[in-house]
């Protein structure tokens, strides 16, 4: 595999790039030199945020979780405090602020979180949906980021689930992030899931913009 090739914490070495300046191996080599390989994962994550410069929070902690992964460090997905995580991401062909109004409105929000009353985006709601997924906002930022709980009677316990939009040139790269999954098939069953589900939001853009 080459550099450009390299694929951890389900980011590719190309987006890893594009959003922190440094590709997996830059990264890898960095954190090797600056002792990684003897640390805990919060000990790595202090140095992205030290040496690494590496200020947003959340590539700090992928990027921790991926020199994890390329170390031996974790099994695939896990994380430091035992549990799992599944990141997926596609592009939609529509402006930014048009995917973040197809996610929290009809017809993407039912695609990602099942028929439901109408949810209020905004923190401290609740919600439900017939499917019997329940759970609460706990954060967001209009137009780029929602945090919430998650759920799902099929889920050994509550998850955290967080949806990213970002512009990417005249598009959207939208991205689920799972947390707190309790098992390796838990994860690969709800990485399934947000695959399909973004497929679905695909193809609803699609028609959106041929209804245009």
């Amino acid at each position: 595999m080459s550099d450009n090739d390299q694929v951890y914490s389900g980011i590719s070495s190309e987006a890893v790039a594009k959003a922190t300046g440094r590709d997996w191996a830059s990264w890898l080599e960095l954190l090797d030199r600056l002792g990684a390989r003897d640390l805990d994962h919060k000990g790595i994550v202090a140095l992205l945020a030290g040496p690494g410069e590496l200020a947003n929070g959340w590539w700090q902690q992928t990027v921790a979780v991926g020199y994890g992964q390329a170390r031996g460090l974790r099994v695939i997905g896990q994380t430091a405090d035992g549990n799992f995580q599944i990141g997926v991401q596609r592009t939609l062909p529509l402006p930014a602020d048009q995917a973040w109004n197809m996610l929290t409105q009809e017809p993407g929000r039912t695609i990602w979180l099942g028929p439901s009353d109408d949810v209020q985006f905004v923190t401290g709601a609740q919600y439900s949906t017939s499917q019997g997924t329940r759970g609460e906002i706990r954060s967001l930022s209009p137009g780029e980021r929602v945090r919430l709980t998650w759920h799902h009677p099929n889920l050994a316990r509550p998850s955290t689930l967080q949806i990213y939009v970002a512009p990417s040139g005249e598009k959207a790269s939208v991205r689920f992030h799972q947390e707190r999954l309790s098992s390796p098939e838990e994860r690969d069953k709800m990485r399934q899931r947000w695959k399909d589900v973004l497929e679905e939001l695909l193809q609803a853009a699609l028609s959106q913009q041929v209804a245009d």
